[in-house]
This record gives C-alpha cells, sequence and structure tokens, in this order.
C-alpha cells in the first residue's frame, strides 16, 4: 500500500515540484496552499507523513505542526519542515513541535526523496 503525504506550501511553483516528485515515488499526495487548508485533511485518514513550509499566509507551519501534534492519532507522525527561514528562534518553534528534519529551501530533488524516505521508514 502507498505512504500518503499532506504538503502544506503556500508558493505554488515549488508544492507542484514537490507533488509531482513524490507522485513519481508512488506517494499518494494531498496538497494544501496554507496550514488551514491543510489542517482540514487531518481528520482521521490515515497519513504517514506532513512536509509543510515554514512561512505560510493563515496559518504558519509552525502554527500546522502544533494543531497536529494535538490530535491523538497524529501525535508522532513524521514531519519535514521546509524552510528558507534563518532566524533561529523562529525555526525554534517548529523544532520544538517535535519534528523529524528541517529541509533548507532551495533543494535537491534527488536528496529530497531520500530525506523523505528515511522518514517514513
Amino acid at each position: 500500500m502507498s505512504k500518503s503525504i499532506v504538503v502544506a506550501e503556500d508558493f505554488n511553483v515549488s508544492r507542484k515540484i514537490i507533488v509531482s516528485t513524490l507522485a513519481k515515488e508512488g506517494y499518494v499526495v494531498m496538497e494544501a496552499s496554507d496550514g488551514a487548508e491543510a489542517v482540514n485533511l487531518f481528520d482521521g485518514r490515515t497519513i504517514d507523513l506532513l512536509i509543510t513550509d515554514f512561512n505560510m499566509p493563515n496559518m504558519n507551519g509552525a502554527e500546522l505542526i502544533q494543531k497536529v501534534r494535538a490530535i491523538d492519532s497524529y501525535s508522532y507522525l513524521p514531519i519535514l519542515l521546509l524552510t528558507t527561514e534563518v532566524r533561529q528562534e523562529k525555526i525554534q518553534q517548529a523544532i520544538d513541535g517535535n519534528i523529524t528534519a528541517i529541509v533548507k529551501k532551495p533543494f535537491d530533488t534527488t536528496e529530497f526523496v531520500k530525506i523523505v524516505k528515511k522518514a517514513l521508514r
């Protein structure tokens, strides 16, 4: 059975690249344009990984992570944080949410797929 991944990314081009890259690897990918849209996907369905951008409108990545972690069935979900953020105090917000890894943007898609596979083990 294919693993299910939620991708929350407000920049359309980046989201499409991530989604197509993961779909080529055989993953089922659900996409959201911000955290508020993404949190609605955590409705009890099976989700194996969350990939979220940090800086998004409506609900940023740190807020999304906090909301997802508060849902019992997703409290141990692997989470990858995508970011261009350089301010450590901002990044610390997400780290405090118990993320699996930080992926600095821009990233190489081959390396990105390796990180995703490792997170899904």
